[in-house]
């Protein structure tokens, strides 16, 4: 049951009709979750003068820190210091050149994994993943262009802001675009692969999703572990980053993802293809907004399905609406990627998403014609 439910997560969240068979997908099965439900969204590439502009004013908000602190409540100030660090730790993702190594935990697999990032001197944002145990992953980024390439499937590339892997989306935006949904507090000092770093909480305002306890290296402002945490406490997920290296020169094994040819673009235009139905979610959980919705046949099973895809800025709840008249009462499976799947009439409502399970039946049940 477990290895069918992976296959259904991806195939079915993806949402543009690509298929991926079963056998790629254990070995990565949180990573390409979140890379295939990625969404087409507009940017600009960082470039050293964003850089530049990012350090000095981190600069003046330091010296401006003492005469605020007098005037502040102590809420106020853990607040204030958990959102600074967490923006500049934004900006060294984006915009600094950086290789990585590191460990990401989910339950009793362990996956490693290289991770290379860069921005050219023509401002060309560049950037690789890969695998370094099991089958020999690499996800390649070059702007706004995301490629997959696995020995078990054919290479597709889509659309994105941003390299779709364990690093939560939310950590490369603002904390703006989080903050209907979050908290963000500093939580005090802490050491990590023998280096001062800052400890720092995300804190879902409603208690019903998850939070993330972030570590960010002092010096640097780079990200040092993350750990992904259920509203009872529980840590579901962990990355360590266990070496780094920042450079003002970029790695040269990112110069060849400049001249490199990359696959194709999986086809993905909403307006090609809209919703059938209107369909009202009369609840939704707090900072969720719509970036999609289409309608497609379900790759597994060939059932046509309005689909509508919701995010906080830090997940993403993709919601199904499909006639089956051969589908069961309900079914469900809970993890750190959950779902949730019940009968109205005569359709089958699905909602998938990292959440509480609570959440995505509270979601489901909302849904009507």
């Amino acid at each position: 049951m477990k290895n069918w439910v992976s296959a259904w997560f991806l195939v079915v969240v993806i949402g543009v009709g690509v298929s991926i068979p079963a056998q790629a997908i254990m070995p990565l099965q949180g990573l390409l979750l979140v890379a295939v439900d990625a969404t087409t969204e507009d940017s600009v590439a960082p470039t050293q003068q964003r850089t530049v502009a990012t350090v000095g004013a981190l600069t003046e908000d330091t010296n401006r820190t003492a005469q605020d602190d007098d005037t502040m409540t102590a809420a106020q100030i853990v607040a204030r210091d958990g959102q600074m660090w967490f923006e500049r730790m934004q900006q060294v993702l984006q915009a600094q050149n950086f290789s990585v190594s590191l460990v990401h935990i989910q339950g009793q697999r362990t996956e490693l994994f290289r991770w290379l990032h860069g921005v050219s001197d023509d401002g060309q944002s560049l950037e690789i993943l890969y695998s370094l145990n099991g089958p020999e992953v690499h996800i390649v980024r070059r702007n706004q262009r995301v490629s997959y390439f696995h020995p078990m499937m054919a290479p597709y590339s889509i659309r994105a802001n941003s390299l779709f892997g364990p690093i939560p989306l939310g950590f490369y935006n603002s904390f703006a675009e989080l903050a209907d949904s979050y908290n963000v507090v500093a939580m005090g000092g802490a050491r990590v692969i023998d280096r001062p770093a800052v400890h720092v909480r995300l804190v879902p305002r409603d208690q019903e999703r998850f939070g993330y306890s972030v570590w960010i290296d002092r010096e640097s402002g780079m990200l040092l572990r993350v750990a992904t945490v259920s509203p009872s406490g529980e840590i579901l997920e962990q990355i360590h980053i266990t070496s780094m290296e920042l450079s003002d020169e970029m790695n040269p094994d990112l110069l060849q993802v400049k001249t490199i040819g990359l696959p194709p673009l999986v086809r993905d235009d909403p307006s090609l293809n809209p919703v059938r139905h209107a369909w009202k979610k009369n609840w939704l959980p707090v900072g969720f907004k719509q970036i999609r919705a289409n309608h497609h046949q379900l790759p597994m099973t060939g059932i046509p399905a309005d689909y509508f895809l919701y995010s906080d800025g830090m997940t993403r709840i993709s919601i199904y609406v499909s006639e089956d008249p051969k589908a069961s009462n309900s079914f469900a499976y809970e993890g750190l990627d959950s779902l949730y799947s019940h009968q109205y009439q005569n359709y089958t409502v699905t909602v998938v998403g990292r959440v509480p399970m609570s959440m995505l039946q509270r979601i489901a049940l909302s849904v009507r014609p």
